[in-house]
């Protein structure tokens, strides 16, 4: 049974139909398009699925304070288009203390060693003998077009429970933002080497669809270090602590591309559907509900003040209000 209720849940505890549903819907990514055709400029014409690649590998945001908040833009944002597809489904997660092999068949993940193989091949999602195609090697501008597949897709993922930088409850437990980043990005970047292959390489991470069951669970861990201090975290104002003394006004920043930087198609020329806003927006700091963030109260009163607040928090006139309150 699909629930449909909007909570992301580990991905080896969903229900065989919502599995199946959910990998459909990825594989439906592919043979939607956004407009125009291979040869615009910008670039036009690229499949929802490819343009993960192209935002990732154009932004690239790891490495510093950004790096948490950004990628749940692209998660939320992901979780969007597979919900265009089927509004029942949730972007669930990996839990990267287990050992994911079981996900690994011909009908979910592919294969865990060598090229991935079903569903990603006959969907689409490489090709072998592509031509044109997208090069392994990013700076090869002949092939550098992300309407073009890549040639391959593979994995080399070691055998067990990975062994990851910190422990959950580590980063958890953090006492500030700055401690918990680069704690979470220390067992992220573990996480994509465990798998290997095309999702250990940062530059082709996000050709891998096992990636956002990852990045799912990275933005879970970053969602229960908020929730063990609400009042603070769940604060624009408070939320990323003191200022950061080599950056310190990271926070204002736009997120990129989808503010219409970069020139990516649909948020730059012709169709300028960007959307401006920083890591200070309630948008951005309001997490995702996941399985293991226990409910505050009980039962069907405490899901309903949760979703009213998640409406209030979308209304366009409280955000503006919000907005006025914080640095310019």
């Amino acid at each position: 049974m699909i629930k449909g209720d909007g909570i992301r849940r580990d991905i080896a505890q969903v229900d065989e139909d919502e599995l199946t549903a959910f990998i459909n819907a990825i594989k439906e990514l592919q043979n939607r398009k956004y407009p125009g055709v291979r040869d615009d400029f910008p670039v036009g014409g690229v499949s929802l699925w490819f343009k993960q690649d192209e935002i990732h590998q154009a932004t690239h945001v790891h490495g510093g304070p950004e790096f948490v908040p950004w990628h749940r833009e692209l998660c939320n944002r992901f979780e969007q288009l597979i919900r265009s597809v089927d509004p029942r489904l949730s972007l669930h997660y990996w839990d990267w203390t287990t050992d994911p092999s079981a996900l690994f068949t011909p009908t979910v993940m592919g294969s865990k060693k060598g090229d991935a193989g079903e569903p990603w091949l006959s969907a689409g999602f490489y090709n072998p003998t592509a031509d044109p195609y997208r090069d392994d090697n990013v700076f090869a501008p002949e092939h550098a077009n992300p309407f073009d597949p890549p040639r391959a897709l593979t994995r080399d993922m070691t055998d067990g429970v990975p062994q990851l930088a910190f422990k959950d409850a580590e980063i958890i437990a953090a006492p500030d933002y700055h401690t918990m980043r680069l704690k979470l990005e220390g067992s992220h970047n573990d996480a994509h080497g465990y798998i290997g292959g095309t999702i250990g390489e940062p530059h082709t991470s996000f050709r891998d669809p096992f990636v956002f069951l990852l990045h799912s669970n990275v933005d879970r861990l970053y969602a229960m270090w908020q929730h063990a201090d609400p009042v603070t975290r769940f604060d624009p104002r408070t939320v990323y602590g003191a200022a950061d003394p080599e950056d310190p006004m990271w926070f204002a920043r736009r997120l990129g591309p989808w503010d219409g930087s970069g020139r990516m198609r649909p948020w730059s020329a012709p169709e300028f559907e960007e959307e401006e806003k920083n890591y200070l927006d309630l948008s951005v700091v309001t997490p995702p509900q996941y399985d293991t963030i226990p409910p505050v109260g009980n039962g069907a009163a405490t899901g309903k003040k949760l979703d009213d607040l998640r409406h209030l928090l979308e209304d366009p006139a409280v955000r503006q209000a919000v907005r006025t309150l914080l640095p310019a």
